[in-house]
């Protein structure tokens, strides 16, 4: 019967996962030379080809990448392992790397579950809300906060918070002294709109065409451009309320003729619902914040 060297296969898990050889011996706290030499054996003795090495960095082959779903199996029950014997029935201790799209969406929560469990470290990873679902599913992140709804068979998803959407208008605008409009006063009026894939963005030009509204969307760009060409008044532009802080310069006007909100969702992975810290996190949220919102 042939065994695969465990050690091997973990240093390839380890660079598979961070995507460099620097970050996999971090992970695994032993020296890169280590590592190197680690998956340097497990090639040699299978004479296979399992990392493209450039001058930037590695990418996994093909083989490599059927490997990595492999070891990803293989790892989580290991986690799930450790977890059995150390904090399945503790969870005074531990980490919990979250991930969200936007820090509004989080902080809150994280307070909140802090006070319930203050031994519980978090580690928290911003991004937008495709690279927090790709985390996840490649077991990077345990629990994400992102600002839309995910309908896959492997992810377990509920509503958390709403954000109101607001227009701002820079101070040469002539709403800028508006605290509110109807929608239909943004007809034909310049708009620096949020970049394709923005939830924001998306639930905005819904209501627009709910109510036969068109706007003249002079470019698209992500929110920090976004607000800066509003405040060089080069047109109005449009964000979730808690994003909003306290502009200099710029002013945020209420729609009140449309409820016009985004949806917060909480994610994870299905099978990793029973973890200790991941269930502690979501039933915070639910008592917290979901309950209360009902």
């Amino acid at each position: 019967m042939k065994y695969i060297n465990f050690s091997q296969l973990r240093s390839f898990h380890a660079i598979a996962k961070t995507g460099s050889i620097t970050q996999a011996s971090k992970l695994l706290n032993v020296s890169q030379p280590t590592i190197t030499k680690q998956l340097q054996l497990l090639e040699s003795y299978y004479k296979i080809n399992l990392v493209n090495r450039h001058a930037r960095g590695i990418t996994l082959t093909e083989l490599g990448k059927k490997l990595f779903e492999i070891t990803l199996n293989i790892f989580e029950l290991e986690e799930e392992a450790i977890q059995l014997f150390s904090s399945n029935l503790n969870i005074n201790k531990g980490t919990l790397v979250t991930g969200t799209s936007g820090s509004y969406y989080i902080i809150r929560l994280v307070r909140e579950f802090k006070k319930l469990h203050p031994g519980i470290k978090l580690n928290i990873i911003s991004s937008n809300s495709n690279s927090i679902l790709e985390d996840i599913l490649n077991y990077k992140i345990d629990v994400g906060v992102i600002g839309k709804p995910i309908s896959k068979k492997n992810i377990y998803s509920i509503p958390y918070l709403k954000q109101k959407i607001v227009i701002i208008a820079g101070r040469g605008h002539k709403f800028y002294k508006k605290k509110s409009i109807h929608i239909n006063e943004l007809n034909g009026l310049d708009f620096i709109n949020r970049e394709k894939g923005s939830e924001t963005r998306s639930v905005f030009e819904k209501f627009l065409s709910k109510s036969n509204t068109k706007i003249n969307s002079i470019m698209e760009v992500e929110r920090i451009s976004m607000v800066q060409a509003v405040k060089d008044n080069m047109g109005l532009g449009l964000i979730s309320e808690p994003e909003f802080d306290n502009y200099k310069d710029i002013n945020k006007i209420h729609i009140i003729d449309y409820d016009l909100f985004t949806q917060a969702y909480i994610v994870c992975l299905k099978k990793k619902l029973d973890d200790n810290l991941i269930k502690a996190f979501i039933d915070t949220a639910k008592k917290t914040f979901i309950e209360a919102d009902i």
